[in-house]
């Protein structure tokens, strides 16, 4: 032996096993989520689309936007901010991962509430509408709470 080496206590095999990160796993997911919010109001805007019938529902829907949007800028900020900080910062990394991962969870409830409104507005019913957007939120819901199970579960990478 080296006099200024000492063995690692583990085996080789454990030693130089990697657990699974879960920080940029939920990073991801919260930034893809933002990214479809700005760019899903940016259409919207653009092609007027939110031309309502119902005046609660008009009078609803642009507070919703507000919070929709603000909730994309909170979730890629935590989630940037999660991404970026070094690994030796764990437990701020896996806090910013929790927010980012909370505000996700605040805006698909949003998301809800608005197509839910948007469709009860109108007077057609829209089924398909109804199917696609109740398997779009199950998705996002689903998707939610595995990330959230990672979380909860995973110590990461940065583990030391």
């Amino acid at each position: 032996m080296d006099a200024g080496k000492t063995p690692h206590p583990l085996p080789l095999s454990v030693a130089q096993k990697q657990i699974r990160d879960d920080v940029p796993l939920v990073c991801a997911w919260a930034l893809v989520n933002a990214f479809a919010i700005a760019g899903g109001q940016a259409s919207l805007y653009i092609a007027g689309y939110t031309h309502l019938q119902c005046i609660q529902s008009s009078s609803i829907l642009p507070c919703l936007w507000i919070g929709m949007l603000c909730c994309a800028a909170t979730q890629s900020a935590a989630a940037a901010l999660a991404l970026l900080l070094p690994c030796h910062r764990r437990r701020a990394r896996r806090a910013l991962a929790y927010l980012a991962l909370a505000v996700t969870f605040l805006f698909h409830g949003m998301y809800a509430i608005h197509f839910r409104i948007s469709l009860a507005a109108y007077s057609g019913g829209y089924v398909f509408g109804w199917i696609f957007y109740t398997v779009v939120i199950c998705y996002m819901v689903v998707r939610d709470l595995t990330c959230l199970s990672d979380l909860l579960r995973g110590d990461g990478w940065c583990k030391q």
